[in-house]
């Protein structure tokens, strides 16, 4: 926790961007189709009032390619995973990954795929998306599909495996800068993320609904405050999270 915290701080304090590179590699959890316009690192850190954290490098080339290495909660354990004795538990995970885009005007389409770098069977995830960008106006409209492969340790001690190809979903995004606030983005994703169960039976995807704003505090950083609900999870169980990014671009030749 403490590391986050720090890294945080550090995004939050230190960089340098050039002015057009203002594109989040995700709208708050789901990844968006547009590059980011020029060469650049992209830092975010953020941690939940339910002690989950989120770090992550993204770093984009020529306005084409983007590669990514971090760590987030996004996916949850239950056991039991139903009736009112349903206990959840946010998961680690740590993830690699590179996103292909193609952008012609105002539209953009990318592909991409994250696999897991941690070596312990307890939690790995995978993931492989297509997503289709749209701008209209002051809106950024994301749509697209995303399918998920796990491998976690099981009740019984052994290992439990989903296959990617029985777990495609949709997702989608939206993000809305308002004309008389420049500086603040107020954005909306859905997408359905697996919950690990005590077998593959209970191991089902849950859809996970994320809003918030993002205010740009400095000319290279945000600051994002997002609520996050889960499926089958009541109200009260939303998940508040407090990130910050950073943006250091290359210059120009």
């Amino acid at each position: 926790m403490r590391v986050v915290l720090s890294l945080a701080v550090v995004v939050a304090l230190v960089g340098r961007a050039g002015a057009d590179a203002r594109i989040a590699p995700t709208v708050l959890t789901v990844p968006t189709a547009f590059v980011q316009p020029g060469t650049s690192l992209y830092l975010s850190g953020g941690v939940d009032h339910r002690r989950g954290s989120q770090v992550r490098a993204t770093a984009s080339y020529a306005r084409l390619v983007e590669v990514d290495v971090g760590g987030d909660s996004l996916v949850h354990g239950c056991d039991p995973c139903a009736g009112a004795a349903r206990a959840t538990r946010a998961v680690q995970t740590t993830t690699a990954g590179w996103k292909l885009g193609l952008a012609r005007g105002s539209a953009a389409l990318a592909v991409g795929v994250r696999v897991p770098i941690t070596g312990s069977p307890d939690a790995r995830v995978g993931q492989v998306f297509t997503v289709a960008g749209l701008r209209l106006g002051l809106a950024r409209v994301h749509l697209g599909a995303a399918a998920w492969a796990t491998e976690h340790r099981g009740a019984d001690g052994g290992v439990v495996r989903t296959r990617a190809g029985a777990a495609l979903r949709p997702l989608a995004g939206l993000e809305w800068t308002p004309t008389i606030y420049p500086r603040t983005t107020v954005a909306a994703d859905l997408q359905w993320v697996p919950e690990l169960g005590p077998t593959a039976a209970a191991t089902t995807p849950r859809w996970v609904f994320t809003w918030g704003v993002r205010y740009q505090a400095l000319a290279w950083s945000d600051i994002e405050l997002t609520v996050q609900h889960r499926e089958l999870d009541q109200l009260g169980e939303a998940t508040v999270m407090v990130r910050a990014s950073a943006i250091l671009a290359a210059r120009p030749r």
